[in-house]
């Protein structure tokens, strides 16, 4: 992913998984190696490594590959803390050994990260379909994106709600609840139809958007931004970002699952959606004649 679109001050950045050095490389303490866990060391097993391998040392005896006498002696300005790394924060050196658990400051961050504010993001189009870069795809039309402090952030993505239409209501997962990839863990409903969604992580729900559990309209108007539905606590990140779509591959897919669509109206109903402007029409339940519910929602939410 790039990080073309990061920006500094209060709003969330989108973690960028391929760039990123692990603290414990920038203290020199071990050899070079990417964070694949958006620098939230306390859930990251090398992290729990090193820690218990610094209880262990005594004296100036030391492990094959970390050595406490480099981090004692390392320049202070390769103590960079985490939020520092990833560009939440522009300034913030570490004096506890990267100890997060312990962290107050780590504490606060992660607290203010749950608070802020989630923008519309820029977008393409694929097949009358916006789809916005960072953001990873579930088959089941929910998006997860990873954010600086290993929290993902998850809702649907505008080919859901351009299907389904205006929702009366969301049922979402309450805090401290675990959802599953691939599992029925929230739903939606419109009228008399209700459509069970799936998460596209493994993880502990975090915080739940207020404004969508009062009403369903932010997220029809903005699936991507504050339309939001909930963020997690991840326990199995990059396996589950290893079965979801993201970049070329989640375009490709966004213009197989018009295909699938624009196919499925026409052999129902005999229409032929038409697009206005370059997007897909809006509610496309409730404007095309004959189309039925579970059918849309057994092929394209549950597949």
């Amino acid at each position: 992913m790039s990080e073309k679109n990061q920006t500094k001050g209060s709003r969330m950045v989108v973690f960028d998984l391929t760039s990123n050095q692990c603290v414990w490389s920038k203290a020199s303490v071990s050899q070079p190696r990417v964070c694949h866990n958006a620098f939230d060391c306390t859930t990251c097993a090398f992290d729990k490594k090193v820690q218990r391998e610094f209880k262990d040392l005594k004296g100036e005896r030391a492990s094959r590959r970390l050595d406490k006498k480099r981090y004692g002696s390392a320049p202070f300005e390769d103590r960079k803390c985490r939020y520092m790394l990833s560009g939440q924060v522009s300034l913030k050196y570490c004096v506890r050994g990267f100890n997060c658990a312990n962290c107050e400051y780590d504490q606060m961050m992660e607290e203010t990260g749950l608070a802020m504010a989630c923008q519309d993001p820029s977008c393409e189009f694929v097949a009358g379909f916006a789809v916005p870069e960072d953001y990873y795809f579930h088959k089941g039309h929910t998006w997860g994106r990873v954010e600086y402090g290993g929290w993902v952030r998850i809702g649907l993505d505008d080919f859901a709600v351009r299907l389904l239409g205006p929702l009366n209501a969301l049922r979402l997962p309450k805090l401290g609840m675990a959802v599953r990839e691939g599992e029925a863990g929230f739903d939606l409903s419109r009228d008399e139809h209700q459509a069970a969604l799936q998460s596209p992580v493994d993880g502990v729900v975090v915080a739940v958007n207020p404004e969508v559990n009062t009403s369903a309209q932010a997220t029809h108007s903005h699936p991507y931004g504050q339309g939001w539905l909930f963020m997690v606590k991840p326990t199995r990140l990059l396996p589950n970002l290893g079965h979801l779509f993201s970049g070329e591959a989640a375009h490709n897919w966004m213009e197989e699952e018009a295909h699938r669509l624009y196919s499925l109206v026409e052999g129902s109903t005999g229409s032929k959606l038409a697009s206005t402007g370059g997007r897909a029409i809006d509610d496309i339940y409730g404007k095309v004649p004959g189309l039925d519910w579970e059918r849309l929602v057994r092929d394209f939410l549950n597949p």
